[in-house]
């Protein structure tokens, strides 16, 4: 739960330069929270009002007759279910521009730390891997809030409303319809952490198919040269197997996750409708009231299945956003030097004082090199192959940087 939070406040924090297309999203959602609230009631006056002779105790209303009130109680049906498909086609056009508009930033910030960081950093990375955290893994930031947090406060607004109409219609029944909801918490606590295990898994493998189809295709000439293309078929079959396994074992978890609380869901709702027919035999409620309540019911365990089912939806796009903020949060190797350097200021003086270097500061592959070259020099470094000549002029640059000695530039 601690890293899930940790994650999401990363992510929050990337809503700032959004937040009036966030704010405007999330003023869409609350209304159609309290539309959702609205839809069952014009069903109560028909069957109440109109056919049952009922009244709804406001006398203008009660004096438009019972045809007219059948009118008016269709037209508010097809008023709320308009203005709901309206606002739910822009509350959609909102958030997924939102959601896109952070995967972009996303994307730049971790391509700008990608060029930032050392050769010996790409050094030790699979270039497939690096590709899917940047192209597929950002993506996690739109699950994040597109299918995180908007889902979470649209529940959020209709759990609180729904259950404040409820126990002014049957407290007994509102109590019963909520008393598999501790069920349904304990059950994401409980296998949060085994979804989230699977879909790093999941993640993991699929970069490392990335990784095999990236070394294989850019390295086409020398399989082909040396006839390695069945071994290489090989690889990558069995590369790819284990990251269809590895998925193909996060889905049927999150099937049966979601089959538990469908189950949970349903002796809830058997519950409430055992109740509520009771008391309307007792007639201690209306149909209309029973149908109102089971339509909210409906709409009540709606957004707590939503909850749930986010929840699984959360886990695995935080492996993704965490997989990116592992990058993102590698300090660079070679940090920058404090001094400004103009152009009209490089000379070309280059002096190398008992310099060593290993990419593995264990294992060094140049010891105690010491040469000048005057500006304007010409300078052959000869050797056999594997001797350090590459490593030596990638020193020059600061591609990397020496581990003993200094390398001076004017």
């Amino acid at each position: 739960m601690t890293g899930t939070l940790s994650v999401v406040g990363k992510v929050l924090r990337r809503l700032r330069p959004h937040a009036g297309l966030f704010a405007v999203a999330v003023g869409q959602v609350l209304l159609i929270g309290l539309l959702e609230l609205a839809k069952p009631w014009p069903l109560k006056v028909v069957v109440d009002d109109v056919l049952g002779g009922a009244t709804l105790g406001w006398p203008a209303v009660d004096r438009l007759g019972r045809p007219a009130l059948l009118v008016l109680a269709c037209a508010a049906l097809v008023t709320i279910y308009t203005l709901l498909g309206t606002l739910s086609v822009a509350s959609n056009y909102a958030t997924i521009s939102v959601g896109q508009r952070m995967v972009n930033d996303f994307r730049a910030e971790l391509y700008a730390h990608l060029q930032r960081l050392s050769l010996a950093f790409h050094s030790r990375r699979e270039v497939g891997d690096l590709l899917f955290r940047l192209t597929a893994d950002t993506f996690a930031i739109q699950t994040l809030t597109m299918n995180g947090f908007f889902p979470v406060l649209t529940s959020v607004v209709l759990l609180g409303g729904m259950v404040v109409v409820m126990l002014r219609l049957d407290v007994a029944m509102t109590i019963v319809a909520l008393s598999v909801v501790p069920l349904l918490f304990a059950a994401i606590i409980l296998l949060s952490s085994r979804i989230n295990r699977l879909a790093a898994d999941a993640r993991v493998k699929e970069s490392a198919l990335w990784a095999v189809a990236q070394r294989t295709i850019g390295a086409i000439r020398v399989i082909q040269a040396f006839t390695t293309e069945e071994a290489e078929q090989r690889r990558f079959v069995d590369t790819s197997s284990r990251s269809l396994d590895a998925n193909l074992r996060l889905y049927t978890f999150q099937s049966v996750y979601s089959a538990f609380v469908n189950v949970l869901i349903a002796g809830g709702t058997a519950a409430v409708l055992w109740f509520g027919a009771t008391h309307v035999m007792e007639g201690r409620l209306t149909v209309g009231d029973v149908l109102v309540f089971t339509s909210y019911l409906a709409s009540l365990y709606a957004p707590i299945n939503s909850l749930t089912q986010t929840w699984g939806l959360i886990q695995g796009a935080r492996a993704g956003a965490e997989r990116v903020f592992e990058i993102l949060e590698t300090a660079p190797d070679l940090p920058d030097g404090t001094r400004e350097l103009a152009r009209t200021d490089v000379r070309g003086h280059l002096r190398f004082e008992d310099v060593s270097f290993g990419y593995d500061p264990a294992r060094p592959v140049l010891r105690g090199v010491s040469f000048e070259v005057q500006p304007g020099a010409l300078v052959a470094v000869v050797g056999v192959t594997g001797a350090g000549k590459t490593t030596l002029v990638s020193l020059i640059p600061r591609f990397y940087d020496v581990t003993q000695g200094r390398g001076l530039l004017d």
